[in-house]
């Protein structure tokens, strides 16, 4: 008995951290995508700007790093609708109260500028009705990450991703790309965002140095990196301060060498130590700051 009040209290102690470090995470919102002028709208009808702000929204949750805050107008409806129930006499009354919906740290407003999605068909030459086929298609946005608190432009992310089938003998000259291979586009620009977003509000750091010459970073399987890859090492130094209008501009970065990926784990990164500008005075080190080229 006295085992089991135990383990309940461990239980309850852990779900309560939990929740207390997601709570002190920064929480992202993410607008619906705008669709540049640039975009061809003859082909409007195969750009689902909803799929890319869910896959946007499901890469930034897989950081495990962030809280991901709803900015879908469906989504936000259904909360009011229930928090009007809550404080009817039918409920009882312990929906999130109106006002009190968390706001986002950060805002990402994605535009597209780019999308192409064809698919292209070349008569065989001595066949009737033979055709060689190919689909291939562009996704570019634009994202630009807005600090809520100053309302800065902090960054702008310039995703791209793009796809192309095999050759294929078909019967027909008709038809189109299945939305299959869209679906593939967004969640590629929406990892790449997610990754960027991550390297910008949390830089990849150097946690120890091996004594076999290795470092492990702070970065594991959903980190983005991959074996083989080179990264630059920098030293952190001082806060930088604008003189006229005392802002931070964040802080110097001296290079100090590169690493390359040797293994990726769940939650850490070994990486083995190609080159090191001054190993006495600058070893690289805990602290360090890793950037991809």
């Amino acid at each position: 008995m006295i085992q089991r009040i135990l383990l309940t209290i461990v239980m309850g102690l852990t779900l309560s951290n939990s929740l207390m470090a997601k709570s002190n995470q920064p929480a992202v919102a993410i607008k619906e995508p705008v669709i540049g002028d640039t975009v061809n709208r003859n082909l409007l009808r195969r750009l689902d700007t909803d799929i890319i702000r869910s896959e946007m929204e499901a890469s930034f949750r897989a950081t495990r790093k962030f809280r991901v805050l709803s900015r879908d107008k469906a989504t936000l409806k259904a909360v009011l609708d229930e928090q009007d129930f809550a404080n009817s006499d039918l409920a009882k009354g312990d929906a999130a109260n109106s006002g009190n919906l968390n706001n986002a740290h950060y805002l990402i407003l994605p535009t597209v500028q780019d999308f192409r999605f064809y698919r292209k068909h070349t008569p065989l030459p001595n066949f009737d009705s033979k055709y060689k086929r190919k689909d291939w298609g562009v996704l570019a946005v634009n994202a630009q990450m807005i600090d809520t608190s100053t309302g800065q432009i902090v960054t702008t992310f310039f995703l791209k991703d793009t796809f192309a089938t095999k050759n294929k003998i078909v019967n027909s000259n008709t038809g189109a790309p299945s939305s299959v291979y869209f679906s593939k586009m967004a969640k590629g620009i929406a990892a790449q965002l997610a990754n960027q977003f991550v390297a910008q509000v949390y830089p990849m750091k150097v946690i120890k140095r091996t004594r076999t010459n290795e470092v492990i970073i702070n970065r594991g399987k959903d980190g983005g990196l991959k074996v083989g890859e080179k990264l630059n090492v920098y030293f952190a130094g001082e806060a930088l301060i604008d003189p006229d209008t005392g802002e931070s501009l964040g802080s110097s970065e001296e290079f100090i060498g590169t690493v390359k990926v040797t293994r990726i784990l769940p939650k850490i990164t070994y990486a083995k130590i190609t080159s090191e500008q001054d190993s006495e005075g600058y070893p690289m080190q805990a602290g360090n700051i890793l950037r991809k080229p």
